[in-house]
C-alpha cells in the first residue's frame, strides 16, 4: 500500500506504526473505528478535546464511506501515528465520488481535522472505484499562561507557565478567560 502523506502531496512518508482495520461497510460494525481511534489518541496523550475531535472525524469517515460502498464491501481504516494521527478510511463502490466539499460532513470533518484530503482510483480487480479518504489531527501545542497582574502578585497560576485543560479550552474557542 502506498502511502500519501496527508497534505495530498503524494510523498511517502516515514513508517510509521499502522492499525489497520478491516469491517463490513455496514452501520452496526463502524463504532469500531471509533474505539480504535480514541485508543491511539490516547496513547498518544492527546488531550480530551483532541480525542473528541478525533473520535468524531472519524464517525463521519466512516460514514460517509459506509454510505458510498457496495452491498458487501469492506471499509477498511489504517491509523498512523508519528507525532500526529493520519487517518485513511476507503472502500470499494461503483460511484465514482469520493466525499467532497459539496457535503456538511466534509465541513464538518475540515473543521475537526488540520488536513483533509479525498482521492478516487480504480479498484483491482473490478468494474468498480477504490474510494479514500485521509485526514490528519494533531495535538494543540502547549500554550503559555498569561499572567495577570493580580495572579503575578498572589503566585496563582498554573504550574510550570503551562495552562490548565480549561484555560486550553476556553483559549482555542477565542475566550480571554484564563486558568482560575
Amino acid at each position: 500500500m502506498v502511502q500519501r502523506d496527508a497534505d495530498g502531496t503524494g510523498m511517502l512518508t516515514a513508517a510509521a506504526p499502522v492499525v489497520e482495520l478491516r469491517l463490513p461497510a455496514k452501520g452496526e460494525s463502524l463504532f469500531l473505528a471509533r474505539l480504535v481511534a480514541e485508543d491511539i489518541a490516547v496513547s498518544a496523550e492527546f488531550g480530551v478535546d483532541e480525542v473528541a475531535d478525533l473520535r468524531l472525524a472519524v464517525d463521519e469517515a466512516v460514514t460517509a464511506q459506509a454510505l458510498r460502498a457496495d452491498d458487501g464491501a469492506v471499509l477498511e481504516c489504517a491509523f498512523r501515528c508519528a507525532g500526529r494521527v493520519t487517518v485513511t478510511v476507503s472502500t470499494t463502490s461503483s460511484s465514482e465520488f469520493p466525499p467532497g466539499p459539496d457535503e456538511v460532513g466534509w465541513h464538518i470533518l475540515r473543521a475537526l481535522t488540520d488536513s483533509l484530503d479525498a482521492w478516487t482510483a480504480p479498484a483491482p480487480g473490478t468494474d468498480g472505484w477504490r474510494l479514500c479518504v485521509e485526514f490528519a489531527k494533531e495535538p494543540y501545542p502547549e500554550l503559555r499562561c498569561v499572567l495577570l497582574p493580580s495572579e503575578r502578585e498572589t503566585g496563582s497560576h498554573a504550574p510550570s507557565g503551562r495552562t490548565s485543560r480549561r484555560a486550553r479550552h476556553d483559549f482555542r474557542r477565542g475566550s480571554r478567560d484564563q486558568a482560575r
